[in-house]
């Protein structure tokens, strides 16, 4: 038996028994927008609805400088430009991508993405595995910067979480940055232990 259900139009059909994907797992919420850097992301297909093999995100960025070199060991992130010009670091190189292009960062490669247009630009992300970490880093660094708890460039106020959102997503800094990092995981762990990392998954990551 083969049930169907549809959510902002985009459907998905779920096989009663055959598959591991329930309709609890499809997300309700599917577009979250972050006023402090100026653009949404939307899920297409989450890592849950694809068994993990992937997660695949559409984002429209506003005129930004994009989240700072960072890179992930547990996922490749491919970048397709759908509308305007998408320009990614990756390393020291710094690439163009018009619409049609893509190209994969590797796992362990610092990459970022950002906008040098006055005009939103939108493009995808396919994640290889799929994350459900990264999923909800999004979720909760969006999250947190729509109730105002972000500075101006969507950074959370609270260390704690950061360090949490930072952690669940394997996001890592590198070059001397990278010594920040032993200081984050112990902050991420005593967020688990006292409650704060199931907060944030409580109220920005639930019923999404």
């Amino acid at each position: 038996m083969c049930n169907r259900y549809t959510f902002q139009n985009i459907e998905f059909s779920i096989q009663s028994q055959n598959t591991k994907v329930y309709k609890s797992q499809i997300m309700e919420k599917r577009t979250f927008a972050n006023p402090a850097i100026n653009d949404s992301a939307t899920f297409i297909k989450t890592s849950a609805e694809t068994n993990g093999e992937y997660t695949l995100i559409a984002i429209d960025l506003g005129k930004s400088d994009g989240p700072p070199l960072h890179y992930h060991n547990a996922f490749s992130e491919t970048f397709e430009a759908k509308e305007g010009v998408l320009y990614l670091q990756t390393g020291k190189v710094k690439r163009k991508l018009n619409v049609g292009e893509s190209f994969t960062v590797p796992a362990g490669m610092p990459h970022r993405f950002y906008n040098e247009a006055d005009n939103v630009i939108k493009f995808h992300i396919i994640l290889k595995p799929g994350h459900t970490g990264m999923e909800n880093f999004i979720k909760i660094f969006y999250g947190l910067a729509e109730d105002g708890l972000t500075d101006k460039k969507g950074k959370p106020k609270n260390f704690a979480h950061l360090a949490v959102a930072l952690t669940i997503s394997d996001s890592n800094a590198p070059g001397w940055m990278s010594v920040l990092s032993p200081i984050i995981r112990a902050v991420a762990k005593r967020a688990k232990k006292n409650g704060t990392e199931k907060w944030l998954l409580d109220r920005y990551c639930s019923n999404a």
